[in-house]
């Protein structure tokens, strides 16, 4: 156990943050733990005496968590911080842990275990209560599943229907795909009928949602200004 802890609760329901502070600071090792109710304010608490460990709500006011995360995530030995929510959304854990985070505790944590998620994170580690490891392992596996699935489907359209469907993507219609890829119609709508079987989908409109949700980028921009200026000269 570390001596001499400080500790800052970024938190702005007042009761709850003073009520929260008066009991860890009671806790051996931890020598003082401040209290902010705005970003502004925490950020001037971080500045003056920088803490060993940030306790930050998801939601203050009408301010976001994530963007003090940010700040701290562009300073040089910046505190370790948990995230402390009455949310257990693993979507939201997984980008705070992305965002910086080293743990993730919800409102109603036991005291016992808010402090032993501090002295984990100081010792290094991430801290995840074993009722939110499983949805956030099965939120990561899902999302690996998804790419996996879009690399897949990519894998297995032609050159030519993969171009297809990147033009349509980016919002082209039939004959503006026809003009970039210097085909017919008829051949862009050959190419559409053969992307609808593989996939499914009934429509270019549901082809398009599925190719966006299986990762098929749109082409870009300089492609986009191009097929314009070619359709202005030809009407």
């Amino acid at each position: 156990m570390k001596d001499g802890v400080t500790v800052l609760l970024v938190d702005d329901h007042r009761v709850f943050a003073e009520a929260l502070a008066r009991l860890l600071v009671a806790e051996p090792g931890i020598d003082r733990v401040s209290t902010a109710s705005t970003l502004d304010a925490a950020r001037a608490l971080i500045g003056a005496d920088r803490p060993n460990v940030v306790l930050l709500d998801l939601g203050l006011a009408e301010e976001s968590g994530y963007d003090l995360l940010a700040d701290l995530a562009a300073m040089p030995d910046a505190p370790e911080t948990i995230m402390l929510s009455g949310s257990t959304q693993p979507r939201l854990i997984v980008q705070a842990l992305e965002a910086g985070a080293r743990g993730w505790l919800t409102k109603t944590t036991q005291l016992s275990a808010l402090v032993s998620a501090v002295w984990q994170v100081l010792d290094g580690y991430l801290y995840l209560s074993p009722a939110m490891l499983q949805p956030v392992l099965d939120h990561l596996m899902n999302d690996l599943r998804r790419q996996r699935a879009a690399l897949g489907f990519a894998d297995q359209l032609t050159p030519r229907e993969l171009e297809v469907l990147r033009c349509l993507v980016s919002g082209m219609n039939r004959t503006e795909v026809a003009e970039h890829l210097f085909v017919s119609t008829n051949t862009v709508r050959t190419h559409i009928q053969s992307l609808l079987r593989r996939t499914g989908q009934h429509s270019a409109l549901a082809l398009v949602a599925f190719a966006r949700l299986h990762g098929v980028a749109g082409i870009d921009e300089t492609d986009r200004s191009v097929i314009a200026k070619r359709s202005e000269s030809s009407s």
